[in-house]
Parts: C-alpha cells; structure tokens; sequence
C-alpha cells in the first residue's frame, strides 16, 4: 500500500495526520449536549485518500461539527442535502434523540430533516462520539489499512487494541466526568465489556439482550443494539427509548 505523499502542509503527512486522530479525535456534535452517543469506530471505504482527507479535516481538535467542518469530504456531505436518504446508523440514534423529545416515533421525515439540518451540529444538544478514532470498512484483517503507516502500535488491528483502547477508555471516562451529560447511550451490544470499563458502573439488564444501564451521579449509561443490527424491530426500538426514558426520570 503507497503512502501518501504530504497534504497542504510540511506536517500533512498521512502518518502525522493519524497520529494527531489518534490523539484528539472524539466525533461530532457538542459535548455540552445532554446526550452523547457512543460507538466503536466509523466505517469507511478503504481508499487512503479519503481517509487523508477526513483526517485532515479533523486534525485540530476533539469535537466537530458533521457538517460544516466536513465540506472536503464529499461521501460524507451527501448525508447532509437536500432530500438526502437516512443513513442506517444515523437513523436509529436520530430515532432515540427524536423520541426522547416527544415521546413518540418519528416519522422517516422528521428522521431525514433532523439528519440534514440538525444532527451531529456544534450547536446541538448532543455529541456522537467513537471509543476508538481510525475508521475502518470492518474487522477483518484485511480491511486494515494503516499496517504499513509507519505509526507504532498498527502493525495490525489486534495490536491496534492493545495499544491504544486503555488510553482511550481512560480519557473518555474523564471526558464524562468533566462534561456531565445527563444520558451516555453506547451503541454495540458486542462490546459490552468496553462499556462497562467506560461507565466505571455495574450495568445491568433492562431488556434481554437488547438494552442494559447503569447509573454513576448524575449520568445515565445506556447499552443499545447497533443501529444496524439483525433482529430488532421498531417495536423493540420503541420499548428501548421508554425504558431509557424511565431510567432517566428516575435519575
């Protein structure tokens, strides 16, 4: 796999730009939002070049807003036009944000408005964040692109882990305890064992297999299915937003 060369600056190397998304990628949104939502990583397509150019626009900070700090990024920005389609993972989180406000299903267009204009905005009321900062189009072996990036600890995706998820579960559990958001909804039932170091809390089971919380002050952690995951239906969807709910007005 070729490198490339530098981008727009002496330091815009691909391997600088992973170290600084290493360092300080969060995600998106506001993390003064009551609500942050929580996943394993972002996905992507595997070309080096948009990962580059997605790395580059978000060098120089933790926290983005999913529109305006990504206008380089055109596979990106295609979620945010006009009469753009819901995007599968996006959909599930805007369907809880949108329940918790009234309390009831959305529609698929309220969905898509508040995809387009409102999702993931520095001005929002949330934040979506990643546990682990390098996207990656799977797990498997294969699909690892940064093995030959020259940084320390991506010689493979396990080695990946090892290295950096620690330092990464660490620092998110300060982010918390420094940002205070009333709910934390982590979304991957795989990864439950993650979450459970991240909350620093016993969670328990509310909804078998498909919802667990855990309380720690005032913050409420929530474990939910992948929005994309087999075998949970909008129904069950419906029953994980009103437990959450309960949850949360029981605080």
């Amino acid at each position: 796999m070729l490198i490339p060369n530098p981008i727009s600056s002496p330091e815009g190397s691909f391997r600088y730009l992973i170290i600084q998304r290493i360092k300080n990628f969060w995600g998106y949104g506001n993390l003064g939002g009551s609500v942050w939502f929580v996943g394993m990583e972002e996905g992507c397509d595997g070309s080096i070049q948009k990962l580059a150019k997605r790395f580059e626009a978000t060098s120089q900070g933790e926290v983005f807003d999913i529109y305006s700090d990504m206008r380089g990024d055109a596979d990106h920005m295609k979620w945010f036009q006009k009469g753009a389609p819901t995007q599968s993972t996006y959909r599930r989180l805007i369907y809880l944000l949108l329940y918790f406000q009234k309390r009831k299903e959305p529609t698929l267009e309220d969905t898509r408005e508040y995809q387009i204009e409102h999702f993931g905005r520095k001005n929002s009321n949330h934040a979506i964040l990643e546990l682990m900062p390098l996207p990656c189009r799977s797990i498997h072996p294969k699909d690892w692109v940064y093995a030959s990036s020259g940084v320390a600890g991506l010689s493979s995706r396990r080695e990946y882990l090892d290295t950096y998820k620690p330092k990464r579960i660490k620092r998110l559990r300060e982010l918390i305890r420094e940002h205070k958001p009333k709910l934390v909804v982590f979304y991957s039932m795989t990864y439950l064992k993650d979450w459970s170091f991240v909350a620093d809390s016993p969670f328990q089971e509310g909804i078998e297999k498909k919802l667990h919380t855990a309380k720690d002050g005032g913050t409420i952690y929530a474990v939910v299915p992948h929005p994309v995951a087999r075998g949970v239906s909008s129904d069950d969807w419906s029953k994980i937003a009103e437990s959450i709910i309960r949850a949360w007005s029981h605080r």
